[in-house]
């Protein structure tokens, strides 16, 4: 089936599985339709459509993606256990556990009662991503369900169409991209698009059509000149038109200002050969025929996208002075390319395969498992809330991907925007913990640095070092991120198994009923603002192991996470916090009360103020401001002064999360040419 193609009747669905997969194999997708068809009866669509149309559709499109007959029965039968009294049990009985299990992936959890749609929304993406990691079947299932659901968005009130199809255009195409599966990832953006911005898709819709004549004419002249050269050098080969998708012209055209006139891949020709080697000759003859355009040639061939995506780009200027874009792969590379991972099961009913298709068969199985076994875990951190949980899968799934090298020369692949300390966690676990710096290209760099393609990276580890609180910002990848909280979540629970409270002063005792006074005690106007009162859980501090006491940071010294510190009770002002060294803590000691404190975990950033002396000469504060943006710190107050002597002092007053990323802001501060010293602010 074609896409935007629905079928009306069960024949049709039929026979053209029947055609794919022969006689014996339908039997069980008939068997499926009779009781889909049974337990539907008497339902209906907004359409006003029986419901089977439905289920009939998404095994319809499960068929053109070239599934096994179990993945199509289960998408017949996907809705089955959610809508009416027909059980998983009933159905591992009928069916087996195989397909129980498919449909029970996809199912809604019927027990969540959220007040927020977003959170019901985010926790059966989490339940159907852990089903997936067991069997890919389970999202192809759903992007099938989801596409039929969108073809007939119309019928929806136009609130809904237009939250599902955000919700498409966020989630289920970027996740049917990042399985390759681009055939369905571009008919989910269309309609989803033609949803959202109908004006909009209707004018470039008209436009293109405008231009088709045109287009076709100038492809057939294409091909003429391509198959005359290439019959020259013994290369078969198929060539045709690429037909751009709408939402992309109108993507590019909002995100590069560019008209519709200036989007030049809408001339676009694709080149199939049979062999890998013929692909890289006809590259050369096409850049023999025509001018490449310098920057625009991707050899996605030598280094395939995570997807398992492979293709030579180019882009050229054509017969006629244009720019012409250029797209080079084998049929099997063609075939992963439009339906990704859903090629595996293509090329594994086939009875004919070849001995290039088994190693590609296994080898897509293989290389799938390794890769979203990988990415679907980075997901699953069962301590993220429903909100942090869509932000990190969003943020994943609409990264791309960059090309860096290992010291050996491999060839690893990123997502955009990853760190030098991502890239040591993608290494080993290990390697990321000890990570003390990188060197790309040679040259030292901090572990924040961003990588681009082509970058060589070498990782410097320590193991004196350990991670810090800060590398949760300074890491990009899901991944990477959850490594982390685990090591911290270890290091909490082993603080808190070895280190019972242990009260300053031996001779008091902090009990219930002191803590209680602490928290009932009227609290005093501030001071200062940037040392206002909050409850200790904000600060990220426990008083005692409690951490809903008022607590107060001492504007003395300011203590930051990673300083040593000593808690006093106050009157009127709960617990005031110092630095252990803090000179007017040490003179407090021996008439104050003291109360255990410690750092618990990460809390609300803390004002610290920093001076940097240095030569006055031009630009030199502006790159002082520069370098603590760098390290994506808050700037609350900035300030300079010239002094006759040559030289200037800069004070600024920083929010700082930790004491490592201040450490990080000194020590980059004293890199600066022409800095003399860079000093934390002791009052």
């Amino acid at each position: 089936m074609g896409l935007y193609q629905d079928i009306q009747s069960e024949e049709e669905l039929f026979q053209a599985i029947e055609k794919r997969l022969g006689s014996e194999k339908v039997n069980l997708v008939k068997k499926a339709y009779d009781v889909a068809y049974r337990m539907h009866d008497g339902q209906k669509r907004l359409s006003g459509e029986p419901y089977i149309i439905h289920p009939m559709n998404v095994a319809s499109v499960l068929d053109d993606l070239g599934l096994d007959e179990r993945a199509i029965a289960a998408g017949l039968l996907h809705d089955v256990v959610e809508d009416t009294n027909y059980s998983k049990d009933d159905m591992a009985k009928e069916f087996g556990d195989d397909i129980a299990a498919l449909v029970e992936g996809v199912t809604k959890i019927s027990e969540i009662k959220s007040q927020s749609k977003e959170s019901e929304a985010a926790e059966n993406i989490r339940k159907m991503l852990l089903a997936t990691i067991k069997d890919v079947r389970v999202m192809l299932i759903k992007l099938a369900d989801k596409t039929h659901n969108v073809r007939t968005l119309k019928f929806q009130p136009v609130e809904k169409q237009r939250r599902i199809a955000k919700e498409v255009l966020s989630l289920y195409a970027p996740i049917a991209g990042r399985l390759g599966v681009y055939k369905v990832k571009f008919e989910l953006e269309d309609l989803a698009f033609q949803s959202l911005h109908p004006e909009e898709y209707q004018e470039i819709k008209k436009r293109v059509s405008a231009k088709k004549s045109e287009r076709d004419e100038y492809i057939e002249k294409i091909k003429i000149i391509l198959k005359q050269r290439l019959a020259e050098i013994n290369i078969d080969a198929k060539i045709e038109g690429r037909a751009k998708h709408f939402y992309s012209i109108y993507r590019k055209m909002v995100t590069k200002e560019k008209s519709f006139s200036e989007i030049f891949d809408l001339r676009a020709v694709r080149i199939i050969t049979n062999e890998i080697k013929d692909c890289y000759g006809v590259l050369g003859i096409v850049h023999t025929l025509w001018t490449p355009i310098p920057g625009r040639f991707k050899d996605y061939i030598a280094t395939p996208k995570t997807n398992l995506y492979q293709s030579l780009h180019t882009t050229v200027f054509g017969p006629d002075g244009k720019p012409m874009e250029v797209q080079i792969r084998t049929k099997e590379m063609n075939a992963i390319a439009e339906n990704g991972i859903a090629a595996h099961w293509a090329y594994k009913e086939s009875t004919t395969l070849s001995k290039t298709n088994i190693s590609l068969q296994n080898g897509i199985e293989n290389a799938f498992k390794l890769k979203w076994l990988e990415v679907l875990k980075s997901w699953q951190d069962p301590n993220l809330d429903s909100k942090e949980f869509l932000e990190e899968l969003q943020y994943d799934l609409h990264e791309d991907e960059v090309f860096v090298f290992t010291p050996k020369g491999e060839i690893m692949e990123m997502q955009k925007g990853a760190t030098v300390l991502d890239y040591a966690f993608r290494i080993h676990t290990d390697v990321g913990l000890h990570a003390k710096g990188g060197k790309v290209n040679g040259r030292m760099v901090t572990l924040r640095t961003e990588l681009k393609s082509g970058d060589q990276v070498e990782i410097v580890t320590d193991k004196n070092t350990k991670p810090s609180p800060i590398w949760i910002r300074i890491v990009k990848t899901a991944s990477a991120r959850q490594k982390l909280r685990q090591y911290f979540r270890k290091l909490q629970e082993e603080s808190q198994k070895d280190t019972m409270v242990t009260v300053s002063d031996p001779q008091s005792v902090i009990d219930e009923n002191a803590i209680k006074e602490i928290k009932r005690a009227k609290v005093k106007k501030p001071y200062k603002s940037n040392t206002a009162k909050k409850d200790s859980k904000e600060y990220g501090i426990s008083v005692a192991g409690w951490t809903d006491v008022p607590v107060r940071i001492a504007s003395c010294c300011t203590p930051i996470p990673g300083d040593e510190i000593i808690g006093f009770i106050t009157r009127g002002r709960g617990v005031s916090v110092h630095k252990k060294d803090c000179e007017t803590a040490n003179k407090q000691v021996e008439w104050m009360k003291t109360i255990p404190v410690r750092w618990e975990g990460p809390g609300e950033p803390i004002p610290v103020q920093i001076e940097v002396r240095a030569r006055d000469v031009q630009g030199i504060y502006l790159s002082m401001v520069e370098c603590i943006s760098s390290t994506e710190t808050n700037i609350l107050e900035a300030g300079a002064s010239s002094h006759s002597n040559g030289t200037l002092t800069a004070k600024f007053m920083l929010e700082v999360e930790h004491l490592d990323q201040l450490k990080e802001i000194l020590e980059n501060l004293r890199f600066i040419n022409g800095v003399i010293f860079a000093e934390r602010v002791k009052k």
